[in-house]
């Protein structure tokens, strides 16, 4: 570890603990060093819970900047454009739903239905209330045939549908439960 660097905090980042954390902030401090950035605080910054962007001291506003770019490929129908951006949003500061939700869509659209329905739970944790998620959701549970998990987020969905939720959403919730409902009387 570099000598004026701060000791990773007790319990250290990603579960690791003691002489793992140590390791893991020696390995940072080498592979950052020829970049110019000192590893060791990296990952002491992300002990801290600090999302990664901010570790790095990346300029404020920069995953609101990709995110928008993202947003502009996907509505020009370029998804590998925007899954890419989407990613570095989500790698950058993971605490955004939006970039999580832009992520899955691409992921799924790619055809990468695990992976989406991973982006999207983690989309649904971050904003459990958030009636797009839970649609998202529903509609991967239901592609995968986890339909009383489908179910559960429609239930979900239910709840969280107010007067802003767009008329689209609901439609496409609507058809979903009419599917669900569809294939449970076939299996009677």
């Amino acid at each position: 570890m570099a000598p004026d660097a701060a000791p990773p905090p007790a319990g250290g980042p990603f579960g690791l603990d003691g002489p793992e954390t140590a390791r893991l902030a020696e390995l940072c401090a080498e592979a950052a060093a020829p970049l110019g950035v000192d590893g060791a605080r990296l990952v002491a910054e992300i002990g801290r819970g600090r999302p990664l962007g901010e570790a790095l001291g990346l300029p404020a506003g920069l995953a609101e900047a990709l995110y928008a770019r993202a947003h502009t490929w996907f509505a020009a129908g370029r998804h590998d454009r925007a899954e890419a951006l989407f990613r570095a949003v989500c790698a950058l500061d993971g605490r955004s739903a939006d970039a999580w939700i832009g992520y899955g869509v691409c992921l799924r659209l790619r055809g990468a239905g695990r992976e989406a329905g991973l982006a999207v739970a983690t989309a649904v944790a971050l904003r459990p209330d958030w009636a797009l998620a839970r649609v998202h959701a529903a509609g991967l549970a239901a592609a995968t045939g986890e339909w009383d998990l489908a179910a559960r987020h429609l239930a979900a969905f239910a709840a969280c549908d107010g007067p802003d939720t767009p008329s689209d959403l609901r439609r496409e919730a609507a058809q979903l439960g009419r599917a669900m409902a569809q294939r449970q009387g076939q299996a009677r």
